[in-house]
This record gives structure tokens, C-alpha cells and sequence, in this order.
């Protein structure tokens, strides 16, 4: 698991093994799939954590959020561009999705839907 540290004391935790460059992006990979991508210029640092702690966050996050840092299966990125579309708010997202918001923001940056420098509202 990486921390991903980005510009406005912003944060991502990327479940990873291994980071890529591709022009300009840091890609994050997880067991040979993509699991996650930032622009290189937004990232501040990136920092490995602690597997042991990280299983406990990661318990602690799906109590209350049962996909949390779960791969994004096809169907659930079909959902995700289809309430997006339709101008769903960010509790809509996290209910329908069972996921943080982090997470939700960082896939629709990935999917071209929010720019680096937008919020989910």
C-alpha cells in the first residue's frame, strides 16, 4: 500500500506493488492491473505503509464502506459514468458504490470524468 501524497495537503492510498511512468502520469499496479494513476506534477511525495496497519484501515473503511479499496469491476465503472452523467451528488456515489470518496474521485480522474484539480460535489 502507497500513500500518495498530492499538492493541497491532499491524499490517496493506492493499493500497489508497483508504479510506472507513463508522459507525465505515475501509474500505479496492483497483481499486474492498473489500480490507480496521477499526474506527476500534483504528486508531493509517496510514502509505503506499514501492511499490518493498513489491513486494519482498510477492516476500519469497510464497515462503513464494503467496496473500499476493492479492484473497480467493469460494472461498478459503468455505474460510477452513469450517475456521474446524470449529475448524482457525492453521497448518492459513496451509497450506490459502497466506497470513500477518495476512492470515487480517484477513479473518475482516471476515467477523464474530473480534472486533477476538481472536487467531487
Amino acid at each position: 500500500m502507497m500513500r500518495v501524497m498530492l499538492e493541497d495537503a491532499d491524499y490517496c492510498d493506492v493499493p500497489a506493488d508497483l508504479m510506472t511512468f507513463d508522459d507525465g502520469a505515475v501509474v500505479f499496479w496492483r497483481g499486474g492491473e492498473e489500480v490507480g494513476r496521477h499526474r506527476q506534477a500534483r504528486i508531493r511525495s509517496l510514502e509505503l505503509l506499514n501492511p499490518r496497519s493498513m489491513t486494519r484501515k482498510i477492516e476500519q473503511a469497510r464497515k462503513n464502506h464494503p467496496k473500499a479499496f476493492s479492484q473497480w469491476t467493469p460494472e461498478d465503472e459503468q455505474t460510477l459514468i452513469e450517475m456521474f452523467n446524470k449529475r448524482a451528488t457525492k453521497e448518492e456515489l459513496v451509497d450506490a458504490l459502497g466506497r470513500q470518496e477518495g476512492g470515487i474521485a480517484t477513479r473518475l480522474r482516471a476515467l477523464g470524468l474530473l480534472t486533477d484539480d476538481q472536487k467531487l460535489e
